[in-house]
């Protein structure tokens, strides 16, 4: 069965509302926090001024750093940019003229949870920390779903038992607190649409919030056919397996506890600057749950994954060059104002910021 987007409505342009999020970058600075070995690949500086730079000239107040890969579990630099955000009256946050609530800068980590311990998360948490990313990289599963399937469950198990310990501390100084609030979540990557149909029920049954990054990684049509010029708006080029894969994917999304960010629409698409055979796509998850979706830069736009095939993970590698400002603009005639806000600045703020 083909997946046709239902609302094909063309919407006028909207600029980022006050308040905004970028839930989806980086900050790479080796030469103040050096890369970790057996990394995956090594990107080039991409330094917190630059990143200021960048947030202020798109609009954005609130950010969310993704700890980069390449440092693996060692999360010092993103404790440290945390603090370069989130200390009081600070300078280094892109806009201080925020009335969106206190909120700055959240994190997402990356965890041994084999070793780590619950005074640690309690300091994460303390500095920002709402989210732990899993390597499927360096924990090689990013084509086996069986291992994704385990280390997502595993991961949740890890935070749940860590959470639930902080609720039995909590419940004796405040009776009416929510459990849930402050609750971390898991992001996850992975580039096989049909995994989606054997990870649906892990997801749907894990104790915290999944989210996927990079659209799902759904291929476009030009990045399907490699050209260009291919501008299909519907799933007919998706093999079956992969058009049951979308459908799972599009049911989490409607269930609630799987988000998805619209980041890095290079990883999908060949036709920048406006990725057109994009628009089905995003209908087709805004329609799920407008409640669900998130807005990420992925600056500073590191190489997409068929690009380093036969390079040496050690060689410096340059990012792409993304207009950004025309990737907004076009994505804002494609949504309604108000799942427009929910994206930007509701969404996020449930997910990152419901703060205990």
């Amino acid at each position: 069965m083909t997946i046709t987007a239902p609302n094909d409505t063309l919407y006028p342009p909207k600029p980022i509302p006050q308040g905004a999020w970028d839930t989806h970058h980086h900050i790479f600075e080796p030469d103040i926090f050096p890369f970790a070995a057996g990394r995956h690949f090594t990107p080039a500086r991409a330094s917190l001024s630059d990143l200021q730079s960048f947030e202020r000239g798109l609009g954005v107040q609130n950010v969310c750093i993704a700890h980069g890969l390449s440092y693996g579990p060692d999360c010092s630099s993103l404790l440290y940019y945390l603090g370069q955000f989130n200390a009081p009256a600070n300078a280094n946050a892109p806009d201080q003229e925020t009335s969106q609530g206190e909120c700055q800068a959240r994190g997402i980590c990356v965890l041994d949870i084999s070793t780590v311990t619950d005074e640690v998360l309690d300091a994460y948490h303390a500095a920002g920390v709402r989210s732990v990313r899993i390597d499927f990289f360096r924990e090689n599963a990013m084509h086996d779903v069986d291992a994704q399937k385990r280390l997502i469950e595993n991961t949740a198990t890890r935070l749940n038992t860590w959470w639930q310990s902080r609720v039995r501390k909590r419940r004796g100084q405040d009776q009416d607190q929510d459990q849930d609030r402050g609750k971390w979540s898991i992001q996850i990557q992975q580039p096989h649409l049909e995994h989606w149909v054997v990870l649906r029920a892990t997801i749907a049954a894990c104790p915290v919030p999944v989210v996927v990054d990079h659209f799902a990684l759904v291929a476009g049509s030009s990045h399907r056919a490699g050209d260009r010029t291919t501008c299909i708006q519907d799933s007919g080029y998706l093999r079956d397996e992969e058009r049951e894969g979308l459908f799972a994917l599009r049911d989490l999304l409607r269930e609630g506890n799987l988000w998805i960010k619209l980041s890095a629409p290079y990883r999908c698409s060949n036709l920048a600057p406006g990725y057109e055979d994009l628009k089905w796509l995003v209908r087709l998850l805004v329609d799920a749950n407008p409640e669900r979706v998130l807005w990420g830069s992925d600056w500073p736009h590191t190489q997409r994954h068929e690009d380093r095939a036969g390079k040496s993970t050690s060689q410096e590698e340059a990012f792409l060059q993304v207009n950004d400002k025309r990737w907004v603009e076009g994505l804002s005639r494609w949504m309604s104002q108000r799942e427009w806000q929910l994206m930007w600045v509701e969404n996020p703020r449930v997910l990152y910021c419901n703060d205990d």
